[in-house]
Formats: structure tokens, C-alpha cells, sequence
């Protein structure tokens, strides 16, 4: 039988005479408390409650005592919980232990063999706890992050700390340690006389974050400790000194500022080189402001020596882009201005800056519904100077009207096009005359489609042949045209805004579509375009090479291949390869590239990168790229990592096969220890990957 009683705290005792009854009585105070048990006890004489079975203490402000026993003095207001006792206090943290006494407000605790959970999941241990408002404090302590239930925190996998006090103090959102061990595996390897950090509700807080140790051939001995220092909820700056035994240290840092009006990001470094060639530094900016009028982004990359990052790790970038963009976007228009100036690093003897100033984009859609069709006007105008010093000056405008058609009947689909473009060129040769002229560009295009499908039980099959009709005159102003996936289907397949791909055409294919409920999905394109009334001038074929891509997913697996082949001896041009594949605790990714250098240089190169599963927690990695046209090695890396939810280990070896001036092919380890909440375990070192990422 449940007997409940309902307390007021430090008025008066009301009491009913009954021994294993329900009954209800009540004390008039700020503060009321919920008893609810198995059996209730009332002794009147000493002003005392004893409940037992299933013995719950609830307060008004939701905090909870359930023991197997439990009593209450009235007179000093103290709850003694004996045998497996629960705590939760306000914050969400969970206590555990034999016995525990506290006060009738639940806001002051002691107890013996107790274990914590913290509202983050993360666990604490210790012989004897003592809490009140401000101050927790566990003796002969152990604390581990680790969150998952399988993490005994007595051996614990991942890492822990032990201290004979741990004292977390909830107004500074602190918790300190005397004489405190960090343990990786229950092995000591670390040892402070006192240590502290951020308890689980604090997100950001200034202090040490965990170093990163690697050996490299060229750089030598490096190591890098990273300090936070958090300014503000909303800006922090991180200063890192690396020390290299082989090479300049360099110092980084990295402020973050975010705010109403947008945000702001600086990366920087500079070494201690002190020879007469002076010290090497990069600056990198990135900021974004949002306005009632758009965002304005400004970003900044610049460094005073071609080789300083990529010889040092910092980044893998060899053309530095800097610039200012302003975008602007409403219901029916789109405005962008940008400036940029790109540096090219790999170049050693000559020019290597080239300048847009500007790049403006104007488009206006859903102009006027004529005949049924969308009309918009696309608008561009940019003035640039390339490495060769040359000036030029181009102003596009394109009308287009578009309608799609779909045949009720028949199931044909319509998709009409019509454009018209004028270009003007103005084009300042270096040393040479200059050349400017007016260039008209009109066309009209129809694809007609025609989806033939059928529907089984679990399967549905999609075959579309497709006719894509174009009318356009022949000029002078064909650019590069290379058929692919993308653009099969596409009415203009040149490559810049100065040009246009001139003739009337057809291009035509096939498109076939299998899907197996939650099962698996193939895909299949086949196509072809052919030139009408080839001009003589025009260099392209009249019949173009044939295009195939294929697809194909499985659950977690995909592969997606694209060919180009030659239509007069059907040999391969060109194969685009990209594969995922999971089975069972192994993972691969595969790129492959190939052009057989029938009419350009010849290419071949793959990259691989894969990991195995270990064991729950462990994996090995791999990574790598070669040219297989020249045989050579670009470079790769092995590694083996360990990840649980509070601790990540990852060794690397890697070689490195690029050479560049003063950086020379290398080959090194990296080793990186993260302790959470010291550091995130979703980013491992400084070291170079080759080949697809696996995630």
C-alpha cells in the first residue's frame, strides 16, 4: 500500500495517529516536499518520518531522493537515504551511493561511496562527496568523459583522472584537482600537483588545448601547442608556437568574432627566421557582413614567400586568391560585384598575379509571361588582365525565354529555349594591337524527351529517349567544347562568356533508370551530337564522340563511371571513375582519371583511400595517389586510429613526393593525443593526406 505524505518545513508539525495507514499531514513553509513509500512511519515523540520501499523524497524544485530507506527529522530538516541511494539535483547531475545525508531542500549532500554523472554523461567516483549550492568536493577521486555505459569508469578505455580531492566549484563553472594522474588506459602518464578546467556547462574556456608531436625528414622534430583564450562568448584567439628542430619555428594564430552583423576570421603565422632573407609569414582573412541591402564578403590571402606554407604544413594552396564581393538577391533578381587578385605560387620566372576588376552579374527573371514562357535577362560585364600582361574588357548580355511543354496524350516533354546574346570584346595585347568587336550569338533549342515507364511490385523502370533539336548560325567564335555528363544535353558547351557553340546541331541519347525499393538503383546515358551542314571553318567533328556514363548504388556503396569514346575506332578517350564500397569493417574510395592523349597530353592517375575496422574502437587508414602515366608515386599515408566518445590516438606515417624549391620530398610521423573536453577527436594533426577522404 502506498502511503503519501506532504511536509511544510519549520511552522508546525501536524501528525495523524496511524500506524501503516494512509494518512496526510502538512508543515506550512516556503519549501514543500513529496514523500512517497512502500511503508510510512511517524514517530511523534522525536519528530521523525521513516519511510522504507521504493522511499522517494521530491521537492518543489524538482529535486529527488530514492533510497530503500529513508528518514526525515523535522526539527533539524536533515533526509538520511540509506541503500541504493539516487540523487537528481537541479543541474541534472545524478549521484549514486550507499548512504547520503542532505538537508530537506535537497541542496546539500553528503555521502559515502558515491559515483556522479554529470549532465553531460560524463562520470565522476570517490569515497566520500560533499556538496551545497557552491561547492562539490569528492575525496580519493576518479573522473572520466567518457559517456558510454560499456566505459566502466574502473577501466575505463579511454583516459581518466584521479585525485585524492576534486573540488568543482558552480559559480566560477570550475573543477580543480589536487595531485591529479591522467590515466590513458589505466596506465599513469601524466602527473599534476594541480590541475584544473571547465566543468560540463561552460562551452568555451581560455587555458592549454592538447599539443600535437611529428617527426618529419626535412622539418625535423616538431611540436605544437595550441592556446585558447576565450575574449568573449562571442571571440576567441588561439596562439600556436611550433618548435622545429630542422627548420624556422613559426607562431599562428587564429581569431574568430561573430556577431549580429556578420563574421570575422583571421589566420595567421609568422617564423623566427633571423638571416638576411628576413622572417616568412602568411595572413589569411575571411569576413562576411550581412546588410539590408546584401552581404559583403572580403577575404584576404596573402603570404611573403611562395614555399613558407605548404613547406611548413600550414595549408596545401598554391594560387592565393584575394578579393571583395557584394551579393544581392530579391524574388526576381540577383546582383553579384566582385574584385579578385589571384597569385600563383608554383610559378618561378614571371608574372604571377592576374587581376579581375571587376566581375559584375545582373539577371532578371520572370521578366514578362510571353507566350506562355518565363523571359529573363542575364547580364555580365568584367574587365581582367592575365599572367601574360594582357588587357581585356567583356560586356554579355543574354535575352532567353523558355517554356516547357508536356504532351497529355503522348507524354512527350518540351523543354523550348530561345537566347540571344551579344557580346562585346575589348582585348589590349601586350606589345600587339589591340582587338575589339561585336559578337551576336542567336539559337533556338527544343528537348524533347519521351519517359517510358513501368512499375512492378518493388522495382520501377524509367527508359527516356531524348532529341534535343538545335538552330544556330555558324561564326568564328566556337571555344573548346568537351562533351561529358553535365553538359551532354546543354545548348552551348563552350567554355567561356566570349563565346558560343555555332551551328545548327542535334544531340541526341538515351537515359535508363532501374530503382529497387531501398535496395538498389542503376543508371545508364548513352548520347551523341552531330553537326548539320558542317561549315568549313568550324574545327569540331560533324559527328562528335559517343558519351556513356553508368551508375550504380548499393546501400552504402556507389560507383559512377563516365566514358568518352572515339566513334571511328571505338577506342576510349577518356574514363572518369569514382567509387565508394563498405563491406562489413572495411571502407574504399576510388578516383580514377584517364585520357588516352589522342588529342591532348596523355593522363592517368588514381587515388585511393580506405580504413579498416580494427576493433570497435580502432581502425586503420590508408590514403595515396600515383600517376600511373609516369609511374610515379604522388604521395600517401598509413595510419592507425582509436576514437571513442572521449579520447582519440592517431598515428600517422606519410611521404610525401612533391618537390618544390626549397621543399624537397619528405616523409614523416605524426602523433596526436585529443582529450575531450581539452580538444575535438574530429581533427587529427597537421599531416599531409593523399587520395579520397573516407567519412
Amino acid at each position: 500500500m502506498k502511503l503519501i505524505s506532504i511536509i511544510k518545513i519549520n511552522i508546525y508539525f501536524i501528525a495523524v495517529l496511524s500506524f501503516f495507514a494512509l494518512f496526510e499531514y502538512k508543515i506550512i513553509a516556503d519549501q514543500e516536499i513529496k514523500i512517497i513509500a512502500d511503508e510510512l512511519f511517524i514517530n511523534e515523540k522525536d519528530n521523525f518520518i521513516k519511510a522504507t520501499g521504493n522511499a522517494t523524497a521530491t521537492s518543489e524544485r524538482g529535486q529527488k531522493i530514492r533510497s530503500d530507506e529513508l528518514v526525515y527529522y523535522n526539527i533539524t530538516n536533515e533526509i538520511i537515504s540509506t541503500g541504493n541511494v539516487i540523487v537528481n539535483d537541479e543541474l541534472g547531475n545524478t549521484y549514486f551511493a550507499s548512504k547520503i545525508l542532505s538537508n530537506g531542500e535537497t541542496d546539500s549532500i553528503q555521502g559515502s561511496s558515491v559515483s556522479v554523472r554529470l549532465n553531460d554523461g560524463s562520470r565522476a567516483v570517490g569515497s566520500t562527496l560533499k556538496k551545497n549550492n557552491d561547492i562539490t568536493v569528492i575525496n580519493d577521486a576518479e573522473y572520466t568523459p567518457c559517456i558510454e555505459e560499456r566505459y566502466l569508469i574502473k577501466n575505463c578505455p579511454g583516459w581518466k583522472l584521479k585525485s585524492k580531492k576534486i573540488y568543482q566549484n558552480h559559480n566560477t563553472k570550475t573543477i580543480h584537482y589536487d595531485h591529479a594522474k591522467i590515466e590513458l588506459f589505466n596506465i599513469p602518464v601524466f602527473y599534476l600537483p594541480y590541475f584544473s578546467h571547465p566543468d560540463p556547462s561552460v562551452k568555451k574556456r581560455s587555458g592549454l588545448l592538447m599539443p600535437t608531436i611529428e617527426t618529419d625528414s626535412q622539418l625535423g622534430d616538431i611540436f605544437s601547442i595550441p592556446i585558447f583564450y576565450n575574449i568573449q562568448n562571442n571571440k576567441d584567439l588561439t596562439f600556436t608556437p611550433t618548435v622545429q628542430s630542422k627548420s624556422n619555428n613559426f607562431y599562428s594564430f587564429n581569431y574568430r568574432h561573430l556577431n549580429s552583423l556578420g563574421n570575422f576570421n583571421i589566420n595567421t603565422s609568422i617564423d623566427d627566421n633571423d638571416d638576411k632573407s628576413g622572417t616568412s609569414n602568411h595572413f589569411f582573412l575571411d569576413s562576411k557582413l550581412f546588410n539590408p541591402f546584401g552581404s559583403l564578403d572580403m577575404y584576404i590571402q596573402s603570404s611573403n614567400n611562395d614555399t613558407y606554407m605548404r613547406k611548413n604544413r600550414i595549408n596545401k594552396l598554391t594560387v592565393l586568391n584575394s578579393g571583395l564581393k557584394f551579393n544581392r538577391q530579391t524574388e526576381n533578381t540577383f546582383l553579384s560585384i566582385n574584385s579578385n587578385a589571384y597569385k600563383h605560387l608554383t610559378i618561378q620566372n614571371g608574372e604571377q598575379w592576374e587581376y579581375v576588376y571587376p566581375k559584375i552579374i545582373y539577371n532578371i527573371d520572370n521578366i514578362n509571361n510571353l507566350y506562355g514562357g518565363n523571359v529573363s535577362l542575364n547580364n555580365e560585364a568584367m574587365i581582367k588582365k592575365d599572367l601574360n600582361d594582357n588587357s581585356s574588357s567583356i560586356l554579355s548580355s543574354q535575352l532567353n525565354w523558355r517554356k516547357k511543354i508536356i504532351h497529355n496524350k503522348s507524354g512527350l516533354i518540351f523543354d523550348n529555349e530561345s537566347n540571344l546574346r551579344v557580346v562585346s570584346i575589348n582585348i589590349d595585347y601586350k606589345n600587339q594591337s589591340d582587338e575589339e568587336n561585336i559578337r551576336f550569338f542567336p539559337q533556338w533549342s527544343s528537348k524533347v524527351n519521351y519517359p517510358l515507364i513501368k512499375f512492378s511490385e518493388k522495382t520501377s523502370y524509367t527508359i527516356s529517349p531524348i532529341i534535343m533539336p538545335i538552330i544556330a548560325p555558324y561564326n568564328n567564335y566556337t571555344g573548346q567544347q568537351t562533351i561529358s555528363n553535365s553538359n551532354l544535353f546543354s545548348n552551348n558547351r563552350a567554355s567561356s562568356i566570349s563565346e558560343w557553340e555555332s551551328g545548327p546541331r542535334v544531340n541526341y541519347g538515351l537515359e535508363f533508370f532501374m530503382s529497387q525499393k531501398a535496395k538498389v538503383d542503376i543508371s545508364l546515358a548513352l548520347g551523341q551530337s552531330y553537326k548539320i551542314n558542317k561549315n568549313k571553318d568550324d574545327v569540331t567533328e560533324e559527328l562528335s564522340d559517343y558519351f556513356l556514363s553508368s551508375g550504380l548504388y548499393l546501400k552504402n556503396n556507389f560507383l559512377n563511371t563516365s566514358f568518352v569514346i572515339d566513334r571511328k575506332d571505338i577506342d576510349i578517350k577518356s574514363i572518369n571513375l569514382n567509387s565508394y564500397t563498405q563491406i562489413n569493417k572495411f571502407k574504399l574510395n576510388v578516383d580514377y582519371d584517364y585520357t588516352s592523349g589522342k588529342y591532348s597530353s596523355p593522363e592517368e592517375q588514381i587515388a585511393i583511400g580506405g580504413e579498416y575496422k580494427l576493433a570497435s574502437d580502432f581502425k586503420l587508414k590508408f590514403t595515396g595517389s600515383k600517376n600511373l602515366d609516369t609511374n610515379k608515386n604522388i604521395g600517401y599515408q598509413y595510419g592507425l586510429l582509436y576514437e571513442n566518445d572521449c579520447l582519440g590516438i592517431d598515428l600517422n606515417y606519410y611521404r610525401d613526393l612533391t618537390s618544390d624549391r626549397d621543399i624537397s620530398e619528405s616523409d614523416g610521423y605524426s602523433f596526436t593525443i585529443v582529450l575531450k573536453p581539452f580538444g575535438s577527436t574530429n581533427n587529427y594533426g597537421k599531416v599531409k593526406t593523399f587520395g579520397p577522404q573516407i567519412k
